[in-house]
């Protein structure tokens, strides 16, 4: 049994070396790269089992590699990743058969969900150039983008508090101090 080979393209290092290590120690063999021109060179040179691609970038889209690696015949399944809301490409992206589209930030779980469900998948296409699953196992439809996962509130509130009480007990402690 291989390893899985991951293509990674975002033009944030910082974000390339997360997704590096986060997926190096998951097992994939994995290639980062920071730019179009750079993912571009990277593709003709050896197919990859799957691609996680920023949608903006500082040359480019990640729309643009899938648009190459489409017109070169891979099949390899194509995960769009953005900060950005995706509604607008959601056409484009579909006639260029992409996967999914996560929405930065994600999860780690959220991730290796996408990954492993779009390796996993068939290469084969429907009719209409769809892929047959995405993450969700549902027909891939791009109507509606990937909402991103929202904290909950109630969370966010009570860690909030959970930090005051303890700025409070701290300088309560330090003005009684003798």
């Amino acid at each position: 049994m291989s390893i899985p080979s991951v293509f990674v393209l975002d033009d944030d290092v910082a974000v390339c070396r997360i997704l590096n290590r986060m997926l190096s120690l998951e097992e994939y063999d994995v290639r980062t790269s920071h730019s179009v021109e750079e993912a571009v060179t990277a593709i003709k040179e050896k197919p990859f089992d799957a691609y996680l691609l920023d949608y903006r970038l500082r040359d480019g889209t990640g729309l643009d590699v899938a648009e190459q690696l489409r017109s070169r015949g891979s099949n390899a399944p194509i995960i769009l990743m953005s900060g950005y809301d995706l509604s607008g490409i959601a056409s484009r992206a579909e006639t260029l058969r992409v996967f999914d589209m996560i929405q930065k930030p994600f999860s780690q779980d959220e991730l290796f969900i996408a990954l492993k469900k779009s390796i996993g998948a068939t290469p084969a296409v429907s009719a209409n150039g769809v892929s047959p699953n995405n993450v969700n196992g549902t027909k891939a439809s791009f109507t509606e983008p990937v909402a991103p996962k929202k904290r909950s509130t109630s969370a966010v509130r009570i860690g909030a508090i959970i930090f005051i009480l303890i700025v409070v007990a701290i300088i309560y402690l330090l003005a009684t101090w003798h």
